[in-house]
């Protein structure tokens, strides 16, 4: 019933521009025949698909039903008949897409010449490797050799096509100890902890040691206090700076003391010494020691660093200084704007606080609402309604891009609906690009069209960005969980954009992004059935455990949204952990202290989408409730 309801709003939208796309068939009639046809095709009937694909040789999706059947015999198609298809799929996403997959069969054929006569230059690393594979084939090994060392120093592990290539590089010696050194660098870095450890291996005997020390420290930072263990040359040196940058994230104080008393004794450069005073301020600004250095001194990057720190730590005389030191993009940052304008209030200079405040209250975000709030206005919306202009609409469906990216949203597939709707924008007007997130809206394309009004910055299109889908759905599951309706919507808002099929990379689900073993657990606190993974993709059982499930963190934390969301993004362990002494502290500090960036940024887009719900129902409620403002004990 959903699938038809949707096909009949895309063609309510559609359905003037039916005509021409076929000659006796109803733009409804060819979406069906198409299903038809895929069908056809991916089952192996191709009498049935030949039909079909037959009436549909003016469809706006004809490209696809050339590109499927083609993708069916692809490890079969001569590289003539391969050009010809990917000169039929012109001017779509599919003609890169299909001479990649082209390429991939010949490389599993073993037609290495095929490949090198064909490849076409990539930013892709499986890409690469198998180009070069092809050149070394060729004979030219030298050339290929070459190339292969900014493949092999990445921070993280290469495509298994790449490994045949690394044992060539490196059986011809060509893999040298600062490769070696650059690449653990990096994925250590990067937190690639099983690469790093594999890499310990291409370490030649006098680099061995050095190299598990400085794996060591990466791993067990305490390590650092073992300064016997470091020699001083290169490698030691190396070693050492490393451990005392880790050792700083756990003990900043400990790591100071450790420089203090080492730092002089060991020969490092200029570079280095300023490198791990700055890297080691920070680290102390973080843990809350006031910095005694000159803003001007640190790298742009550290100066914010050390700037949110001192926020964090309400280390309020301070902060307008480093504040006003910043970069000028930086310092405007809402984030700095406001908590400039907060140190100012909380230091006894009012007036300037207030005024710097109403500058941010102007502001459609997080930061803006709580200024607002601060200064006890109403919160600025700042909304544009979107256009009912059908002959705009009308004309952008005239756009080969446009109607594919439509007509694909109609059948369901919303994988190739976001090439064809990316594919579309670089040769659209800015009207044209508001027409076309306008549209995506009208369609019921709900999370396309959120994310096209962000990245075209049409940010003040309120309406397209918060949505009401499911409304049904949510308004029920809030009833019966005495949840206020807009924090539902806030929720699945931020979790999926209401893309009911969402997978998120950690393995979440669905309109609220469930994890299947969250979903199973409250199932069997309310007492219903296990939902399968499938399942979870129904948005009424989606919704109806997320909602049991925020409804008991609603509980556990007296009420407090704030608390809730950073347990319903991070889990009730962490928050209790960033709780521990924050008893009566601001509630917005205790935000800045969250240490992951992503939660961070998950609870202030929680409340500043929560309260845009509420305003856009009609209610008016403060952005922060009372009970919401401290920090309360457990």
């Amino acid at each position: 019933m959903r699938a038809r309801a949707r096909l009949a709003a895309v063609l309510v939208v559609l359905g003037a521009a039916a005509c021409g796309h076929g000659a006796d068939l109803s733009l409804y009639e060819q979406r069906l025949a198409y299903q038809r046809a895929l069908h056809a095709v991916r089952v192996g009937r191709t009498g049935d698909f030949r039909r079909e694909q037959a009436k549909l040789a003016d469809y706006a999706l004809h490209p696809y039903l050339v590109y499927h059947d083609a993708q069916r015999r692809i490890s079969s198609l001569s590289a003539k008949r391969a050009a010809s298809v990917r000169a039929a799929l012109a001017d779509t996403p599919l003609a890169p897409l299909f001479h990649r997959r082209w390429l991939n069969a010949q490389v599993r054929r073993g037609r290495w010449d095929v490949y090198l006569a064909h490849y076409e230059p990539s930013d892709d690393a499986a890409a690469q490797c198998n180009y070069l594979r092809a050149l070394y084939r060729s004979g030219e090994r030298d050339e290929a050799l070459a190339q292969v060392r900014d493949l092999w120093v990445a921070p993280e592990s290469q495509p298994k096509t790449c490994d045949p290539l690394f044992e060539a590089w490196i059986a011809a010696r060509r893999l040298d100890q600062e490769a070696v050194w650059a690449r653990l660098a990096l994925a250590l870095d990067a937190g690639e902890v099983s690469l790093g450890r594999y890499l310990l291996r291409f370490l030649t005997t006098d680099n061995a040691a050095a190299g598990r020390l400085y794996y060591d420290v990466h791993v067990r930072p305490r390590t650092v206090r073992s300064l016997g263990r470091f020699k001083d040359d290169d490698n030691g040196r190396r070693a050492l700076r490393h451990g005392l940058l880790r050792y700083a994230q756990r003990d900043a104080e400990a790591a100071l003391a450790l420089w203090a008393k080492v730092g002089p004794k060991r020969d490092f450069g200029d570079a280095d010494r300023l490198y791990i005073d700055e890297r080691l301020t920070v680290a102390a600004a973080a843990a809350g020691r006031t910095p005694t250095r000159d803003p001007s001194s640190v790298s742009p990057e550290s100066a914010e660093r050390i700037a949110h720190a001192l926020v964090r730590h309400r280390q309020w005389a301070t902060v307008p200084r480093w504040i006003n030191a910043l970069p000028a993009d930086v310092r405007a940052k809402p984030l700095f704007q406001y908590w400039l304008g907060r140190a100012l209030m909380e230091t006894g200079d009012a007036d300037a606080g207030r005024a710097q405040l109403r500058g941010v209250a102007a502001l459609r975000t997080y930061y803006g609402f709580l200024a607002a709030e601060d200064l006890g206005r109403t919160p600025a919306l700042n909304a544009i309604a979107p256009r009912e202009d059908e002959a705009a609409r009308q004309a952008l469906l005239d756009v080969p891009a446009v109607r594919r990216a439509t007509e694909l949203f109609a059948v369901g597939d919303l994988v190739n609906a976001r090439r064809e709707w990316r594919h579309a924008l670089p040769g659209l007007t800015e009207p044209e690009r508001r027409t076309l997130v306008e549209l995506t809206a009208k369609i019921g394309w709900s999370a396309q069209a959120i994310f096209g009004a962000r990245d075209g910055e049409m940010a003040d299109l309120v309406a397209i960005r918060f949505p009401t889908p499911f409304l049904d759905t949510f308004r029920r599951h809030a009833f019966q969980s005495e949840l206020p309706v807009h924090l539902l919507f806030a929720i699945a808002r931020q979790e999926s954009a209401f893309n009911p099929r969402a997978v998120s990379s950690a393995g979440a689900r669905g309109l609220m992004q469930l994890m299947p073993r969250t979903a199973a657990l409250v199932a069997d606190r309310v007492r219903v059935k296990r939902p399968s993974r499938t399942e979870l993709f129904d948005p009424n059982v989606n919704v109806r455990l997320g909602t049991h499930h925020l409804a008991r963190l609603m509980r556990r934390y007296r009420g407090n949204r704030v608390l809730a969301a950073a347990a319903y993004n991070a889990g009730e362990q962490r928050v209790a952990r960033w709780l521990r002494d924050a008893e009566g502290m601001p509630t917005t500090v205790w935000v800045e202290r969250i240490p992951f960036r992503e939660t961070r940024d998950y609870v202030k887009g929680v409340i500043a989408f929560a309260h845009v719900y509420a305003r856009l129902a009609g209610e008016q409620p403060p952005v922060l409730a009372a009970r919401e403002r401290i920090i309360a004990p457990p």
